[in-house]
């Protein structure tokens, strides 16, 4: 495999932008550390729901306003809510990114003037209590560099022993950009992922996850409704076909969710049409069947090759039986990219691959959210998730619009200082994330609508723009443990009794639940609970192969033949729910004969059809005869066997007979003429 390595002059650059970088940094005035706080943790939690402005202005006036819980067993008093905002702007995506994941990392100074922090009063445990502040920026001084400047949010209070430290007790960050006058807007948008949950578990707690997930208050369902009521220029969706399936499968009351309740078919039936309703206006990206693991996978080709046709005959069937259209695309998000992953890809085609930024180790946001790596059979495309901003806090719709923001001004530096950057605004949301009730998607949608910063763009405009490659290094090895080899081994086995069925079946496609079943059993979900995978798919496929073995070949104990040649009947009896069409071959004992082999005959679910089989015995008096049921060169259910004897023997007996009853005759006839000739002389002499 090539790759190809980092340019002279792309370095050049690169070195060039650190320089100016290092350059801004200097001639800010440097923070002060004794004003960073210790987060000190202990049953306050504290969200931030409403931010203005979202960009800074010298005139502006920072009003924030969120909820503060108390997750403890004890009384939370005297709670006060503070301002924490910085002086300086951040400059670097590597900044951004500390702040939002370190709780010691500092964001800015507390604003103490009398009058500009909240005071929350006391919280008693699980009760939750609302803040508002109001602080005009020229309280804060910030220096009006551009950049993003960390805003904030943090508490004092006295904890249940009494204790009130003078570090903050909890806090929430986001970030508001500064730029003046950006030469041009930055593209930027939303990456929506509507996945089945992560982790695989048993088949009750499957089913309430997806119960869950699909539910009013679900992920799912808040994550669709926020993205319906967001423009459709501004977003993409990433959609695993499985997702559909199971709610649509919930919908209907079939297995696994036949025992759900009314009210959860209701709501999986609403979700299911909202989903495709918003798909079949949006751009979207659609992903192979629950997610394969083909991380795993390309470590054995040959199991590769064999499972990828199958995957995208089972995804493209679920998606035309959905009405659902897009792109292809691979999800490596939990794996990673290799090498030899890209190779497999790129030679089957150039769908894109969907991998996080932490998976390439030079990736820079300067290389834009798509970028090629160079491979045998062309570029192959990626498309990066940076998770700029996502820290560990409670995420909510304004941090999500602050993170867009946050990105479009990282990028307008970047451009700014290095005019070949493609550096972009899109941003990919947390697939596990659970957007807040009655959230304010007016704000989001204003910032993704377009305006001096920002303009509205999906993933399919970023690649028909035109894509940047990634001159860095590809792994060698997952940057996470794929599905062990065992789960592999299972997986092939199953598959080995899907093609059994696949080569007696006439009624099961691509798209069959088995076939749905084959692609969900090497699905990255299972990388958790590799022994309940192979579990599932070695009972799978012994229910599989245990479905054929009641097909059989009936036929007589003994076959008599009127000649050398002859007929005889033999029966197909089809117990399973399958339309099946196989062939019988005949297999004779006598090594002087040949085997032979009737045409495929279609028996449907649950009867019997019987046939003629011709057979030439030649000069043999006798042989034993095996009729298989065949499908290809596959045997199919029982053997039966029987004896057929020579016409020979039919004829010996007959000839045998013949002069038995012709020397009868012959004998009654002397015996008659004799008597005639002795009655006529006696006669003779009376008379």
């Amino acid at each position: 495999m090539s790759f190809r390595p980092a340019g002279r002059r792309r370095a050049l650059v690169a070195a060039i932008v650190g320089w100016l970088v290092v350059g801004l940094t200097v001639l800010l005035p440097a923070p002060s550390h004794a004003a960073e706080d210790e987060e000190a943790g202990g049953g306050l939690t504290v969200t931030i729901d409403a931010l203005t402005p979202s960009q800074l202005t010298a005139d502006a006036t920072i009003e924030v306003s969120g909820r503060i819980e108390n997750t403890s067993d004890g009384d939370w008093t005297s709670v006060q809510a503070y301002l924490v905002m910085a002086r300086s702007p951040f400059t670097t995506r590597e900044q951004v990114e500390t702040a939002a994941r370190s709780s010691t990392t500092y964001t800015g100074e507390r604003v103490t003037t009398i009058g500009l922090f909240d005071e929350v009063g006391d919280i008693s445990p699980g009760d939750t209590a609302q803040y508002d502040l109001s602080v005009p920026l020229h309280e804060i001084g910030p220096t009006g560099a551009p950049g993003v400047y960390p805003v904030g949010v943090q508490l004092l209070a006295t904890d249940p022993d009494g204790v009130r430290p003078q570090d903050s007790v909890a806090r929430a960050t986001t970030f508001l950009p500064w730029i003046d006058d950006p030469s041009s807007p930055i593209g930027g948008g939303l990456v929506w992922s509507f996945v089945l949950d992560p982790r695989r578990d048993d088949e009750a707690d499957d089913v309430q996850a997806m119960r869950t997930a699909i539910g009013e208050n679900g992920r799912l369902r808040r994550q669709l409704d926020l993205a319906a009521a967001l423009p459709v220029e501004a977003q993409s969706l990433i959609i695993d076909p499985a997702v559909l399936d199971a709610s649509q499968q919930m919908a209907d009351g079939e297995s696994p969710f036949d025992d759900v309740t009314e009210e959860a078919r209701e709501e999986a039936q609403s979700f299911h049409d909202d989903l495709v309703a918003l798909a079949r206006r949006s751009s979207v990206w659609n992903i192979d069947y629950d997610r394969p693991d083909w991380a795993a996978l390309s470590e054995r080709p040959d199991l590769a090759a064999a499972f990828s046709p199958r995957v995208a005959a089972t995804t493209q069937s679920v998606l035309d039986e959905h009405g659902i259209t897009g792109r292809s695309a691979r999800w490596a998000m939990e794996t990673g990219v290799t090498g030899g992953m890209l190779e497999h890809h790129r030679a089957e085609g150039d769908a894109p691959t969907i991998v996080r930024a932490a998976a390439l180790p030079q990736w820079d946001q300067r290389d834009g959210s798509l970028v090629t790596v160079d491979a045998e059979h062309g570029p192959a495309l990626l498309a990066v998730d940076d998770t700029l901003g996502s820290g560990e806090e409670v995420e909510t719709t304004v941090s999500l619009r602050q993170r867009v923001l946050t990105r479009a001004a990282l990028a307008a530096l970047s451009r700014a200082a290095d005019p070949e950057s493609a550096a972009d605004a899109v941003t990919f949301v947390d697939p596990g994330w659970v957007p807040e009730p009655r959230a304010d998607t007016g704000a989001l949608a204003a910032a993704l609508r377009g305006d001096d910063l920002v303009e509205g763009t999906t993933l399919d405009r970023l690649v028909t723009g035109g894509v940047d490659p990634y001159d860095g290094e590809v792994p060698a090895h997952p940057v996470s443990e794929p599905l062990p080899s065992s789960v592999l081994a299972a997986a092939a086995n199953l598959a080995e009794a899907e093609d059994a069925v696949a080569a007696v079946s006439t009624g099961e496609a691509g798209g069959s639940q088995a076939e749905r079943n084959l692609a969900s059993a090497v699905s990255v979900r299972w990388r958790s609970a590799p022994e309940r995978a192979v579990r599932s798919a070695e009972q799978q496929a012994i229910e599989r192969s245990g479905s054929l073995a009641g097909i059989e070949v009936l036929g007589p104990q003994t076959v008599t033949l009127s000649s050398s040649q002859g007929s005889f009947p033999l029966t197909v009896n089809n117990p399973t729910r399958l339309p099946i069409s196989v062939s019988i071959l005949l297999t004779p004992g006598n090594p002087a004969l040949s085997s032979s082999r009737l045409d495929p005959i279609d028996v449907a679910p649950g009867e019997r059809r019987t046939v003629n089989a011709e057979i030439d015995l030649g000069r043999q008096t006798s042989t034993t005869i095996t009729a298989q049921a065949m499908a290809g060169d596959r045997a199919i259910g029982s053997e039966t066997s029987f004896n057929v004897r020579s016409s020979q023997v039919g004829t010996i007996v007959w000839v045998a007979m013949g002069v038995a009853v012709a020397g009868v005759v012959f004998a009654m006839s002397r015996r008659f003429r004799r008597r005639g000739f002795r009655r006529l002389s006696e006669s003779e002499d009376h008379g």
